[in-house]
């Protein structure tokens, strides 16, 4: 019998900073507003990964704030067509930056196909430069944890607020995956850590926030070593150096951004020196599939009323025009009332469900990673580890643009996550109805099920 003890992995990174002038997404107050400056750039990485039995998934990371399937979907069809790899073991996911250019997905105007096309073929070349340099080695497990993040969830007269709440709900770990070439020199490090970003306070300014930050410190401080980060269910917590005494979320500077990305190396940099990290053996499998989950349709006059509370008159339709609105006023407004406008004229033939993107990577059959589109709590973390108690589990949400994902105690709770403006931010007819646990617990253990048997 193989133990599985190396593998073989390759990585590669490629600059994905816009070449041309073009829209923002991330914020209502930068709907259809062009970028002024590039405080940091923002990259596509990838990393390979190959059992001793060839079998190979690849993982991409993007600093974008995220993308619709289109886009997971064109890499799929190349990784099959040159290299042979099945697409479902291929996997995206978002750092959610909300300092990065438009993209395809949470934004419907203001996208360029330039820039979508420039987006394809840096992913392209990254794929191609990290199977072209695969390395056998080993891959090492450990964690560190640190009060980093905060939750965002506070209840204040029974209503849950988007305010920090010191109490609440938070993975404080970070998890990370140490990759070592034959010669134990750690050439790969991926880094998984569940904490929303849209922190800093230069809203016109690309950038790649703590995520990037603390890629760049890694690769400074190590060097030959390619940092990848991959966003973890973390659609319920922001960075707590933003969180102030009067229980609201300020704008962070780029030094703040600095100081946090800087405590977490100190850390990793204290577990590498001194941690224990385990061996783990490699015996891949991959799948990706979908969950429907059921809304509460709203009715049609709900929208209506959403779009009546604007200040500008409601007969009025939204047409995009090139070049910035005239004031952040018009940018929220323009946000607003596209997202309105699309549920009003496609309301006949929006779905009265959610169909949810996920997908899971058997390292072995004791550790697993699973990912999940939109924005997911941290709560479905626990749920997920509570239905899977024999198997360690990484979590990493964000892999396309479709909503917030509440579990079953987000949406007993209420709050902007599980419903509210959210859900016209999303485009949904609806929020997400209750019982939804069962419905991640089943689709992952069918999933499981699946790469088992093949």
């Amino acid at each position: 019998m193989k133990k599985y003890e190396s593998l073989y992995f390759g990585i590669a990174k490629d600059i994905i900073t816009p070449s041309m002038s073009m829209p923002m997404i991330g914020f209502a107050t930068m709907f259809g507003a062009e970028f002024t400056d590039i405080h940091d750039d923002l990259f596509v990485r990838a990393l390979v990964l190959r059992d001793e039995d060839g079998e190979t998934v690849i993982l991409v990371s993007y600093d974008l704030l995220f993308h619709d399937d289109s886009l997971a979907d064109t890499l799929r069809e190349y990784i099959v067509k040159k290299y042979g790899i099945p697409g479902r073991n291929l996997h995206v996911n978002y750092t959610h930056t909300h300092f990065g250019p438009a993209v395809k997905g949470y934004d419907f105007v203001w996208y360029t196909n330039e820039y979508e096309e420039f987006l394809i073929g840096r992913t392209k070349s990254a794929i191609d430069r990290a199977l072209l340099c695969m390395r056998k080695g080993t891959l090492k497990y450990a964690s560190v944890a640190g009060e980093w993040n905060i939750s965002r969830r506070l209840s204040v007269d029974g209503e849950i607020m988007l305010r920090p709440n010191p109490d609440g709900e938070c993975d404080k770990n970070l998890y990370m995956l140490k990759f070592e070439d034959e010669n134990g020199k750690m050439r790969a490090l991926a880094l998984n850590f569940a904490c929303h970003p849209s922190n800093l306070s230069c809203y016109s300014v690309l950038s790649s926030e703590y995520p990037g930050r603390l890629c760049q410190r890694i690769e400074g401080e190590f060097y030959g070593t390619t940092a990848i980060f991959f966003q973890g269910f973390g659609a319920d917590a922001k960075l707590r150096i933003g969180a102030t005494k009067t229980q609201k979320f300020t704008g962070i500077s780029y030094d703040d951004c600095d100081e946090v990305a800087q405590a977490m190396l100190q850390r990793i940099k204290i577990q590498l020196v001194s941690g224990e990290w385990k061996l783990v053996p490699v015996k891949l499998g991959s799948d990706v599939f979908c969950v429907n989950l059921p809304l509460e349709v709203l009715p049609r006059e709900h929208y209506l009323q959403h779009r009546r509370d604007f200040t500008v008159d409601a007969s009025e339709r939204f047409v995009p025009v090139p070049g910035k609105p005239d004031s952040i006023e018009e940018n929220v407004n323009n946000f607003w009332l596209a997202h309105s406008d699309y549920i009003l004229d496609n309301y006949d033939s929006l779905s009265n469900e959610l169909t949810l993107n996920c997908g899971v990577i058997r390292i072995n059959p004791d550790f697993y990673v699973f990912s999940m589109g939109g924005e997911p709590g941290c709560n479905i973390a626990a749920v997920l580890q509570e239905g899977f108690p024999d198997k360690k589990i990484i979590c990493l949400g964000y892999n396309n643009a479709i909503a917030y994902i509440p579990s079953d105690k987000m949406i007993s709770e209420g709050g902007y996550e599980a419903g509210g403006r959210s859900i016209e931010e999303y485009c949904l007819k609806g929020s997400i109805k209750p019982r939804v646990n069962n419905i991640f617990v089943s689709g992952y253990s069918d999933a499981i099920s699946r790469i088992e048997n093949k």
